[in-house]
């Protein structure tokens, strides 16, 4: 597959790196190294020592959350490059006549592999990605030609030489997206691979010129929102005009402990045709150029990482992610912008009066300090509008109206924060309690962001689309 399915992992410590650089936790004298990956994408290096030359593990207290800031070089026949968050993971010594001098396998995880060959100008580059959605019917075509001529020669005196032309054929398929993101034209699509199961679900993501990391990471991010699901990004490559390889980075993807190869594909708003699997390139492109223009703005840090793992969480500790999520955006909107929403039950000036009869009324018990002060504090308190109460002003005040449904639903979030037990029975309403609060989330998502005009109805059979400000109806 060339360049579409070209992983340097496979073979770049066999045919192009030649050393790995001093670093205190390799080995004093190495006698071979290899790098792979996993059928999960993780990438391990083993390197090879003799029986009597082993790294030091360090000791790290049991419980300890840290990260990995070691790094080390590497050397190439060309060019040059580093491992970043190098972790050891094992020693194992197994001592024979014949293996004295690589008796010691040394096992370290990796996070990063960069590697950069020539500073010739970058053309295009291919993001590798996986879990891509697979029952879609893409909207556009790619149209690709192959023809050449094999050649090889022996060599002596006098060489042999064995020239045959190569058939030619044209291929025509329909398995890509073309978008324009930000200043970039972005093509993504499915693909076959040699070496990645088609369970996998694999596929790229083409750019032209060189965008750098964040900017890939965030059209990848939008594109993920768009389908609403996580991509797996594993590898980047960069090519000049002629598809030589200039640079590449292989990583070890985030996978929410392989629980992401598990959700399904949820978009918030309708991304194909009525009534059918298409994807309908506009309202595709739309939603996925909305996230990337708007998502600083609007939506806390990290969102989309906390919006996988809900969808990954167990059934009865969603509805505490999906709350929170839409508690931490409510706060940030009402904080951060012009929406006129007032934290208290009655106007401040009313309830001043109030509380100053009260206040009176509570002096005269005959009551310890300790209560009085702590019902003090009470009443100070008392005009505080609930969570509820400020949900429902954000909510009309962006325009979004919540029913019966939305509300009851609203209510139970907590009972999964809170440890509140489940009554035996009741588990098919929690689950579908769940799917309106991840509707409610989705629609003020769609709001902000101004993505679409229209929402999923998850928890409805059949799942209609809506208008964004319509609530799931009682009766369907």
């Amino acid at each position: 597959m060339g360049i579409w399915d070209n992983d340097p992992v496979k073979d770049f410590a066999q045919k192009l790196l030649i050393q790995l650089g001093p670093n205190e936790d390799l080995p004093e004298s190495i006698n071979g190294f290899e790098l792979s990956r996993d059928d999960t994408f993780k990438i391990t290096l083993n390197v090879a020592s003799s029986a009597t030359d082993k790294p030091k593990q360090k000791n790290i207290p049991l419980g300890h959350v840290y990260i990995s800031n070691n790094n080390i070089e590497l050397k190439g026949r060309r060019g040059g490059g580093e491992l970043s968050g190098v972790t050891l993971r094992g020693v194992n010594t197994k001592l024979s006549a014949h293996n004295v001098d690589t008796a010691t396998t040394s096992r370290y995880s990796i996070d990063r592999v960069e590697f950069k060959l020539s500073d010739n100008p970058i053309n295009f580059t291919i993001d590798r990605i996986a879990n891509l959605p697979s029952h879609y019917i893409w909207p556009h075509s790619f149209e690709e030609e192959k023809s050449g001529q094999y050649k090889r020669t022996f060599n002596g005196e006098p060489p042999i030489t064995v020239e045959i032309d190569s058939p030619g054929y044209t291929n025509l398929s329909a398995s890509c997206a073309k978008l324009t993101l930000g200043d970039h034209t972005v093509i993504i699509g499915t693909m076959e691979s040699d070496d990645i199961p088609k369970a996998k679900n694999p596929g790229y993501i083409f750019y032209t010129g060189s965008p750098d990391r964040a900017t890939r990471e965030a059209i990848r991010f939008s594109l993920a929102f768009a389908f609403g699901l996580p991509l797996i990004h594993f590898g980047t490559c960069s090519y000049n005009e002629r598809g030589s390889l200039i640079a590449f980075e292989a990583v070890t993807p985030m996978t929410i402990g392989d629980r992401a190869w598990g959700i399904p594909s949820q978009p918030f708003a309708p991304i194909t045709f009525e009534q059918s699997n298409f994807l309908d390139h506009g309202k595709f492109e739309k939603l996925a150029r909305a996230f990337f223009d708007n998502h600083h703005k609007h939506l806390p840090h990290a969102f989309l990482f906390r919006l996988w793992y809900a969808e990954a969480s167990p059934y009865h500790m969603k509805p505490a992610y999906y709350g929170s999520m839409i508690e931490t955006i409510q706060k940030r909107q009402i904080k951060s912008s012009d929406l006129s929403i007032s934290h208290t039950i009655l106007p401040k000036d009313n309830y001043k009066k109030i509380k100053a009869t009260l206040t009176k009324l509570l002096q005269k018990q005959q009551l310890d300090k300790e209560l009085l002060r702590l019902l003090q504090q009470k009443i100070d308190n008392g005009n505080s509008a609930s969570q509820r109460i400020i949900s429902e002003r954000f909510y009309a005040a962006m325009g979004l109206s919540l029913g019966t449904l939305e509300n009851t639903a609203w209510n139970k979030r907590n009972d999964a924060a809170h440890g509140n037990e489940l009554i035996p029975g009741s588990e098919i309403e929690h689950i579908r309690s769940t799917k309106i609060l991840r509707i409610i989330l989705g629609r003020i998502i769609l709001k902000l962001i101004k993505g679409s005009e229209r929402y999923i109805d998850y928890y409805s059979i059949g799942h209609p689309v809506r208008d964004l400000e319509t609530p799931i109806p009682e009766t369907i």
